[in-house]
């Protein structure tokens, strides 16, 4: 599930286009799995693409940076955490690859690295998952005075991951 607010169709709009786990020990000739070793530091990429009439006046008034956080949400028994944030400059643009036929597509990209033992370990038999749902968020915050409605957010649902230490 994608939101991106504020969705003004042809004007200003947005989407997070990806929230990828990029495995440190891909299966040979892939790009990995979604069982990831919890004892070890690994990462995850997140892309996001604003387009419409309005984006360079909004960005342009905005400035900054994006916060861009991915949070792990636990299936069963676990913790619920925030894996980690990166700050992207506005600056800091792409080519757009989902939105490119899009009116001034800008894309953003994050690489937020996770830190060995931020997630615990699936334990089979018990209450002790293992299992995590993840979803990024990214946002944009106004400065402008007045009204919040200038901040840019928006999230994704990404793919469920399995923390296991490998035996």
């Amino acid at each position: 599930m994608n939101q991106f607010d504020p969705q003004i169709p042809g004007l200003m709009e947005g989407e997070v286009t990806s929230l990828a786990v990029i495995d440190p020990q891909p299966f040979v000739g892939g790009t990995g799995n979604h069982v990831i070793d919890p004892s070890k530091e690994f990462t995850l990429k997140v892309e996001l693409e604003v387009f419409g009439q309005l984006v360079p006046i909004w960005l342009a008034a905005l400035g900054g940076n994006w916060d861009v956080s991915v949070y792990a949400e636990s299936l069963g028994g676990g913790s619920e955490v925030r894996l980690g944030t990166e700050l992207v400059a506005t600056t800091d643009t792409r080519p757009c690859t989902v939105n490119q036929a899009q009116a001034n597509c800008t894309k953003y990209e994050a690489t937020v690295t996770v830190p060995a033992g931020k997630l615990e370990e699936h334990t089979p038999g018990t209450d002790q998952g293992g299992i995590y749902k993840l979803v990024a968020a990214v946002f944009l915050n106004s400065d402008l005075p007045g009204t919040p409605g200038y901040d840019l957010v928006g999230f994704s649902e990404g793919p469920i991951i399995q923390a296991e230490v490998p035996a």
